[in-house]
């Protein structure tokens, strides 16, 4: 009976420890709410398992209106973070993933780098080359950045070298310096910070 109760108690602390109910977590069940950075809040969003860079989903309890089931939100708010549905990519076939967006604005952008699952890896087409030179490879390994502009839609594209040039066209001497820069140091941070610059100019 003593035994039991303790592994009663236990398992209670337990269930308790494996969700999150406070006022940092909400959902975006729609583009709308995440453009306008009004989302549903939650009352119980249960981790499964979560990363620096990613985060898996087991269960969200919430009251709001057209919530349908995780795998159709566009985005997650947990502990200040907002972590991006990654089945918007059609390299993607993941369920309940969402990974940390690293630049926020106008353009958002995550990244996916060797922690992540090797089954995600290989969709990203770490083990194949993936799409011609959207694999960056750096002193970390292997990093590719998955980026959207919120002005035209919610679904994400490979930020490649001339992506990323064709953005910065708005202004030519940040293009000028990015391409002065990159000749001596192509890496996943260089066009992170060039995609951050490109935000400031929309604020």
């Amino acid at each position: 009976m003593k035994n039991a109760l303790i592994l009663s108690i236990y398992l209670s602390i337990f269930h308790l420890f494996g969700q999150e109910s406070n006022i940092n977590n909400a959902v975006f069940i729609n583009f709308e709410q995440f453009k306008d950075n009004k989302p549903c809040e939650v009352e119980i969003l249960n981790i499964k398992d979560k990363t620096d860079l990613l985060l898996t989903v087991k269960n969200i309890d919430l009251k709001c209106k057209g919530f349908k089931k995780i795998n159709k939100t566009i985005a997650i708010r947990y502990n200040q973070d907002l972590y991006y549905n990654m089945r918007y990519n059609v390299e993607f076939m993941t369920k309940n993933r969402f990974s940390k967006l690293v630049i926020k604005g106008k353009y958002c952008a995550f990244l996916v780098d060797e922690s992540y699952p090797i089954n995600i890896q290989g969709q990203a087409g770490f083990n194949t080359g993936g799409l011609l030179g959207a694999l960056i490879l750096g002193p970390n390994g292997k990093n590719k950045i998955y980026y959207l502009d919120i002005d035209k839609g919610h679904k994400t594209k490979v930020l490649t070298k001339t992506r990323l040039r064709k953005l910065l066209e708005v202004d030519k001497e940040l293009l000028n310096s990015f391409d002065n820069e990159i000749k001596e140091n192509w890496s996943a941070e260089l066009f992170l910070n060039y995609l951050e610059r490109l935000n400031k100019i929309y604020e």
